[in-house]
């Protein structure tokens, strides 16, 4: 369906319409970007008698996929690099193999980043090193990423131009990998990292060049794509600084910008976003500023979340990003200057921390309706879950994480956090507001993968992981729309197939409220639109662009 009729609108109907507010319209109506209207046929075709009818079939619609924390600009920038995840290379020769073949084809000098990699899945747990990176790459430097965004591998090369040569060359917030002797390994945890590659996170120039904005761009497009093909309509980017802002701006200011982006800036580069000045958004507009991104701990893999109680298991001790007096400036300079906060937390001792951050600074200054987020959740007890709830505090949790990741994370957790992990069940009775979040390329980006984790609380072996947290395919589904949705405080406009929403929809080939459960992850996407334009497929790419193995 296209805009060339804005005032003629068209009347969309469907075998099934899902509209997320407990209702089935028979129809809508189309109008612009926007949803005009809802109700039988006949009634619609009554009151728009210029309209156009499209019936698209036995498919069932439902409002667009929003994920409401993922890293879209990192992402396309990893379609330039090289993919080393376990479906492309599942063991330590084979991601060798490759990295000594990008090295045949990289002139001498020149960076080759890997991305992607799993050591629990493809390297038996033990990172590369240094050395090895040397023997397979020795005229280039090399960085090789893992999927969780927190740690990284560099080789001799690579940690030279880094300026990292002994232990306390880790910066504030990171670590470097060393023996027993203090020699470095060449592994970067956290800020260490994010020093080398990702400017979003850090003041310092990085060391790893950048890709020039237009393949930046033709990058974004390209991976919008795959999104589109999932059904996914807007995204959080919770990744966000000057350079992918320019990314994905210059897209916007072209018209060109494929998805609704819901941007979260690097704390390390809020006054510069400040200094820009920019407008409020409305809600057509596809790129907006939704909040502060900062870091409370570390990733939720290999145990190394900051807990209140020890994981025996956990690869390294459980460390806080920043200090809890650090912390509590953070949130306070954020709450106080009228921004909203969103901390990544995924151990229960920093995401108590996070709350005692938000509440100090609501006693200092009471903002009733503001919506500061805690990133990930990923375990909860009940006196956090009380503050929340109390605090008003946005939860935005894994949604995949427990299909995906949940036969590693049973290596180090007992069974007591599994079951506080991914609270989904615990968080909605409550009455704490839940969004929808893959934080890919950390987990798969599917929504439907995510609604069968959430519904069926399996990891890939079948083995249960949390059963108490299930939810129902409604709540999945809303999780994932409404629950975004109020994230960033666009739930008057998205979420709903509904008269004053904007017209974001998706088309499956089968109810996913009817299927068994163990089906949805495999449900098809036959159709996307956004603003009332078809996005996928395309005329210009009918068969569209299938997702990427999982």
């Amino acid at each position: 369906m296209s805009n060339s009729e804005p005032y003629a609108g068209q009347i969309v109907t469907a075998g099934r319409i899902v509209a997320g507010d407990g209702t089935e319209p028979e129809a809508f109506v189309v109008a612009g970007e926007w949803i005009r209207q809802t109700g039988p046929v006949a009634a619609l075709r009554a009151a728009w008698p210029r309209a156009t009818l499209v019936d698209l079939g036995a498919v069932t619609l439902v409002p667009g996929f929003n994920d409401a924390h993922s890293h879209p600009t990192v992402c396309a920038e990893q379609l330039l690099q090289l993919d080393l995840s376990p479906q492309r290379v599942p063991d330590r020769a084979s991601m060798l193999a490759a990295l000594a073949q990008r090295a045949a084809d990289t002139p001498a000098g020149e960076w080759i980043v890997g991305v992607g990699v799993d050591p629990a899945r493809s390297l038996g747990g033990v990172p590369l090193s240094a050395a090895e990176l040397d023997a397979a790459c020795p005229h280039q430097p090399v960085l090789v990423v893992d999927v969780t965004l927190h740690a990284g591998v560099l080789n001799s090369a690579g940690l030279a131009l880094a300026g990292y040569r002994r232990i306390d060359d880790a910066p504030s917030g990171g670590e470097l990998g060393h023996d027993a002797a203090g020699r470095l390994t060449g592994v970067l945890v956290d800020q260490a990292l994010y020093d080398v590659a990702f400017p979003a996170f850090t003041r310092r120039a990085t060391v790893v060049p950048r890709p020039d904005r237009a393949a930046a761009q033709r990058a974004f497009v390209r991976f919008a794509g795959r999104l589109h093909a999932a059904g996914i309509t807007s995204v959080g980017d919770a990744m966000v600084g000057p350079e992918s802002w320019e990314t994905l701006a210059g897209l916007a200011a072209a018209g060109e910008l494929p998805l609704r982006v819901n941007a979260l800036v690097g704390y390390e580069h809020w006054e510069s976003f400040r200094a820009l000045k920019l407008p409020a958004p409305v809600p057509t507009d596809r790129l907006r500023v939704g909040g502060v991104k900062a870091f409370a701990d570390g990733a939720v893999n290999g145990g190394v979340a900051w807990t209140k109680q020890p994981v025996p298991a956990a690869e390294a001790p459980g460390q806080p990003r920043m200090s809890p007096a650090q912390l509590r400036q953070v949130v306070a300079d954020v709450h106080e200057r009228g921004g909203t906060i969103a901390v990544h937390a995924n151990g229960d001792r920093a995401i108590a921390e996070v709350l005692a951050a938000v509440e100090a600074a609501q006693q200092r200054r009471p903002r009733p309706q503001v919506r500061h987020r805690i990133e990930h959740v990923a375990i909860v007890d009940d006196e956090i879950v009380a503050a929340m709830r109390a605090l008003r505090v946005v939860a935005v949790p894994f949604g995949q994480y427990p299909a995906a990741h949940g036969d590693k994370l049973r290596r180090f957790y007992d069974a007591d956090r599994i079951e506080r992990m991914f609270a989904h069940r615990t968080l909605l009775d409550a009455g704490v507001p839940v969004a929808g979040s893959s934080d890919h390329p950390c987990g798969p980006y599917e929504p439907l993968y995510a609604l069968q984790s959430l519904v069926t609380r399996r990891d890939r072996t079948g083995t249960p992981f949390g059963e108490r947290q299930a939810i129902t395919v409604d709540q999945a589904l809303a999780v994932y729309t409404t629950g975004s949705a109020y994230a960033s405080g666009e739930e008057a406009t998205k979420g709903r197939i509904a008269a004053g929403q904007l017209a974001d929809f998706v088309a499956l080939a089968e109810d996913p409220r009817t299927v068994p459960a163990g089906r949805l992850a495999d449900l098809a996407v036959v159709g996307t639109w956004l603003g009332g334009t078809r996005v996928y497929p395309t005329p210009a790419d009918p068969g569209g662009v299938p997702p990427e193995d999982r």
